[in-house]
């Protein structure tokens, strides 16, 4: 089944049912920790691992993509990111004449492509981008970190990355067991589960990496900037810098 991470109340009856049984002691180890133990919470978000696992996650990738790259992320899915994979990119585009050779050699001479939180790795949001946090440049910059991370503010090749492709959202329903190494997405749905108990709306954006490619029969759809629902799903116009495309 899936979960939905921003509305706690369509989870899987499973994983409901288990929160529900610890709820008390996660409520209070996540807030006044008054009685509960580390131990006691350690083995709580074990089990939850365990729980959730069967189930897929619905998840959005932020990004700028050409009209080509989303072709191809509908009929062949996303691949991980590589340097190889990089220059590919940078140079299918200077095919498609989306920038002009000189810029072209720029990028792949200054592009982080190998740094090690980007290469192999995919990153999604379990919650919806309906906010600038974290997530506005990868939908102003074409290429992602790897290459706008170190020149989105040089005279000649920052307004190529602004010029190239169109802000999209990917959302997909991605197996848990994909994020085998996670970054604490157990103690994320613990703690808006007691926020959502509670009658609060929780806090914190959680996200992870996955180490697989991602195929395309679990892509749901890609959301782009002329779509009426990117604005609604990303909240572009009240960014402190309002996205324009």
């Amino acid at each position: 089944m899936l979960i939905d991470f921003d509305r706690p109340e369509t989870w899987p009856a499973d994983v409901v049912d288990f929160l529900s049984g610890h709820l008390e002691v996660l409520c209070d180890w996540l807030g006044d920790q008054q009685f509960a133990s580390p131990d006691q919470f350690d083995q709580i978000i074990g089990e939850l691992a365990e729980v959730i696992r069967p189930h897929d996650i619905l998840a959005w990738h932020c990004t700028r993509l050409t009209a080509r790259e989303a072709g191809v992320i509908r009929a062949e899915g996303m691949f991980l990111p590589t340097v190889e994979t990089l220059m590919m990119r940078i140079d299918a585009a200077q095919a498609e004449g989306a920038f002009p050779p000189a810029v072209a050699e720029g990028f792949r001479r200054r592009h982080q492509g190998g740094s090690p939180t980007r290469t192999g790795r995919i990153w999604f949001l379990f919650t919806r981008p309906c906010n600038d946090e974290g997530v506005a440049d990868f939908f102003r910059f074409w290429g992602g970190e790897a290459i706008y991370a170190a020149i989105d503010r040089d005279p000649k090749l920052g307004p190529a990355l602004r010029s190239t492709g169109i802000p999209s959202v990917v959302e997909a329903a991605l197996p848990v067991s994909y994020f085998v190494d996670g970054l604490g997405l157990e103690i994320d749905m613990a703690e808006k589960f007691c926020a959502w108990r509670a009658g609060r709306r929780g806090s914190g954006i959680p996200h992870d990496r996955t180490r697989v490619p991602i195929p395309a029969e679990i892509i749901r759809r890609i959301i782009t900037f002329d779509d009426l629902e990117f604005a609604v799903l990303t909240g572009c116009a009240s960014y402190h810098d309002p996205l324009k495309n």
